[in-house]
């Protein structure tokens, strides 16, 4: 009996632990994200420099971050998590596929957002067992 209670224990301790490093890992991706959604629906002075020196309109940065903040948002919801981080995915793909095609900082720029990509799926798979479910057989 002392077996199925250590069991027990250590099979809810390692997944609270794992559900607590999947909210950590959660929480920095949706706040730097958030910090970049913010700084283009403010359209601040890093977007606005950003629009002129590729040749971007000027009114660019807003749909960028409309669309970042519905896929932020529908990231942090559990029921549609999911779709979040497919969304999110898809948002920083296209900051990869810019990044190479700028040629301006490529590498970094590009493997930046593909570790951001990472970090918020790692995050979702830490903390919701549905996706553990889905992609550990």
């Amino acid at each position: 009996m002392s077996t199925q209670t250590l069991t027990g224990n250590t099979t809810s301790s390692t997944r609270d632990t794992s559900r607590t490093l999947g909210l950590v890992l959660t929480g920095l991706v949706s706040l730097f994200l958030a910090v970049d959604a913010i700084s283009h629906l403010l359209n601040v002075q890093t977007a606005q420099d950003w629009n002129q020196k590729y040749g971007a309109p000027e009114w660019f940065a807003y749909p960028l971050g409309i669309a970042l903040t519905i896929s932020l948002i529908t990231y942090l919801v559990p029921r549609t998590a999911v779709l979040g981080a497919v969304l999110l995915t898809g948002y920083l793909g296209g900051a990869m596929a810019v990044n190479i095609f700028i040629n301006d900082q490529a590498v970094f720029g590009a493997a930046f957002a593909f570790v951001v990509a990472m970090l918020a799926w790692g995050g979702l798979w830490l903390r919701d067992d549905r996706v553990k479910v889905l992609y550990t057989r």
